[in-house]
């Protein structure tokens, strides 16, 4: 990533960068970043506990 300004999270181990825009408040902008990867995080989290239990119906 180049250039610009950037707002970052950190924590276990991961890194999560996005360009900071003219029009958004850093605070606003890191309350969405957060957001949104937890959203990303949970739906995954769900996938992987749907998948599981489908696989032990058909045993």
């Amino acid at each position: 990533m180049e250039g610009g300004i950037y707002i970052e999270a950190k924590g276990l181990g991961v890194l999560i960068r996005k360009p900071l825009l003219a029009t958004d408040s850093p605070f606003t902008a890191a309350d969405h970043l957060v957001n949104n990867e937890d959203k990303n995080r949970k739906s995954l989290f769900k996938s992987w506990k749907s998948k599981e239990n489908h696989s032990f119906k058909k045993l």
